[in-house]
């Protein structure tokens, strides 16, 4: 046991060593020109109010975007459920095509896929709202057809045998098994959709990213804190009402309730449908969809195993030294913010790192990556600042989560019995905490790995700025063959990811 702890700690720190190395990590810089960062958000205060009435209706759109994007993207995603599964769905070769399909467009990032969506279906909130779409559906997809595997059947089979068909035997047991978990990834997928659906500008994909981008490029910056404040209160209000539809899911699943998630959902979609006005749908470019299909059916294969390092292998690699140092400096901020946010410890006053917490998780990627190059330049260190701030909102929301789930009677048997703070501590609250943080923080670098892919926008390093060059300049096989080499990466950390949580699962279990 001693002999693999010291392995697996040898093998983080080389990995560490080798990221700071291949990131060009300077703390001198970060010392000497840190406050630039500081300086040019404190520009952004007092914000200017007098730039609401121009922020109202990109932001309407923005939120459109994101809700249509959700409502569409959960059809497709019950769909993929349904087609994905082996019981229903008993053509293997179909359900491994899918499958594909599913995994390939969970693992592109929301941007580059609207990106590619503005050269289809020219630019405007439809190329938004099909990114959002695909991307929605793809995870709910996924996350739909793996709970449905996991499902008893003995209902299912029972009805099959009573004469239902597979479909109806299959949707009246297992679909209502799953559907308030289904119903649960939804709403936490509206949250991410929001924040995504706010940088979509940034590429011409309707929302008020554009108006972000503008402003921040003219360097107006009190009307960027004036974006960034609105953009804050949207977040605060989708996730107090995401969480306010998870608590009536649970009360509606354990005491029999009717569960109006739904109904909810479809009325909000209703609501902004009639004040919005049902966005014009543009006619797709057929030349471009087919060179888009051709660059990613045959990609430039010399490209994805030249080792030059403009080529995937170093782009990949690079990526992930990014991935894996912004994700290790988000989780030492992290772990300190969850402790001081914890009303268990702190009482009322946590509430204020709670609101700061969540700033964290309002903030475009795309703004933390501008903003950190004015400090850095562009290049691969600015890239790790940006993954690490991130990160910090997302993982000490699953820390939090970790430490209000801690049952605390072994802690004071321990602590009655004379053993020492820490050894308390270390027997009977960190076998509790330790397992839930290794998910997050597995999860995190999963979702960084294709979050730096949108850093190109900004030069932050990585594989993202010579995909989106490539695809600017219409080199749509060496745009494949990058968009295969950062598919394969996701796919890989995914499982990998996967792989842990299932393991977990079986000792928690056993």
């Amino acid at each position: 046991m001693k002999r693999s702890y010291l392995v697996r700690s040898v093998i983080v720190v080389l990995c560490l060593l080798i990221s700071l190395w291949q990131t060009e990590f300077s703390l001198p810089l970060l010392w000497e020109r840190g406050h630039y960062f500081i300086d040019t958000v404190g520009r952004m205060f007092p914000p200017d109010t007098s730039f609401l009435d121009v922020i109202l209706v990109p932001l309407r759109d923005t939120v459109y975007i994101s809700l249509l994007g959700t409502v569409f993207g959960g059809i497709i995603g019950a769909a993929g459920t349904v087609l994905c599964n082996g019981y229903v769905n008993q053509w293997k070769a179909v359900r491994i095509a899918l499958k594909t399909a599913v995994h390939v467009f969970r693992c592109i990032p929301v941007l580059i896929l609207a990106l590619l969506c503005t050269f289809v279906f020219g630019l405007g909130m439809w190329s938004g709202i099909i990114a959002v779409t695909l991307s929605t559906g793809a995870v709910l997809s996924r996350l739909g057809y793996e709970d449905s595997e996991n499902a008893d059947l003995h209902a299912a089979r029972v009805l099959e045998y009573a004469g239902a068909g597979r479909l109806k035997a299959w949707w009246v047991s297992v679909w209502k098994q799953i559907l308030p978990g289904y119903l649960a990834n939804l709403l936490y997928l509206l949250e991410s959709n929001v924040r995504n659906a706010a940088v979509l500008g940034f590429v011409g994909a309707g929302g008020i990213g554009l108006l972000l981008n503008e402003k921040l490029a003219w360097r107006e910056y009190s009307k960027v804190g004036m974006i960034l404040c609105v953009l804050y209160l949207v977040v605060l209000a989708t996730e107090s009402l995401s969480g306010f539809l998870r608590v009536r899911l649970v009360e509606s699943e354990t005491k029999h309730k009717k569960g109006y998630v739904p109904v909810i959902l479809c009325a909000f979609f209703i609501i902004f449908s009639f004040l919005n006005g049902f966005p014009a749908i543009s006619d797709v470019n057929k030349t471009a969809l087919e060179s888009i299909v051709e660059g990613v059916v045959n990609p430039d294969i010399t490209m994805m195993f030249s080792p030059d390092p403009d080529a995937v292998p170093a782009l990949l690699f690079e990526s992930l030294c990014i991935a894996f140092l912004g994700t290790l400096g988000g989780t030492l901020f992290a772990l300190l913010l969850s402790v001081f946010s914890c009303f268990r410890f702190f009482g009322f006053a946590a509430l204020l790192v709670r609101l700061l917490l969540l700033v964290f998780r309002s903030v475009p990627v795309l703004v933390y990556g501008l903003l950190w190059i004015r400090v850095t330049g562009p290049g691969p260190f600015a890239g790790v600042l940006t993954m690490a701030l991130c990160s910090i909102g997302l993982l000490a929301k699953r820390f939090l989560i970790a430490i209000d789930s801690i049952d605390l009677k072994p802690y004071y048997a321990l602590r009655a019995s004379g053993v020492n703070l820490l050894a308390a501590v270390r027997w009977a609250v960190v076998p509790q905490i330790l397992p839930h943080y290794l998910s997050a923080v597995i999860y995190r670098m999963d979702i960084n790995l294709r979050e730096v892919a949108v850093l190109g926008l900004v030069g932050a390093g990585g594989i993202g700025t010579p995909l989106v060059l490539a695809m600017n300049h219409y080199e749509w096989k060496q745009a494949g063959a990058l968009l295969w080499g950062l598919i394969l990466v996701v796919a890989a950390a995914g499982a990998v990811s996967e792989k842990y949580r299932r393991a977990y699962r079986l000792r928690k279990v056993r």
